[in-house]
């Protein structure tokens, strides 16, 4: 194969990765402020409907993607 080429998937391959490393940390980012606001829907600092506001969920959605994370939504009193 010519060098071009060659410098042209390499760059390819890097612009890739890049990309790929870019979407992961965004997805991460979210996945985590999720966790957060599980974790203080569970532990009473506020409700699951307020949960769900924060989530840009419905809060059937939520309380789904809430337990199917492994959290419990308190009993209400």
């Amino acid at each position: 194969m010519c060098k071009a080429w060659d410098d042209h998937k390499k760059l390819g391959i890097q612009e890739g990765m890049k990309q790929g490393i870019q979407q992961g940390m965004k997805q991460g980012m979210q996945q985590g402020r999720l966790f957060e606001i599980y974790l203080s829907v569970q532990e009473g600092d506020y409700s699951a409907k307020r949960g769900a506001e924060k989530a840009e969920m419905t809060l059937d959605e939520f309380e789904k993607a809430m337990s199917k994370a492994g959290y419990k939504i308190p009993e209400l009193v």
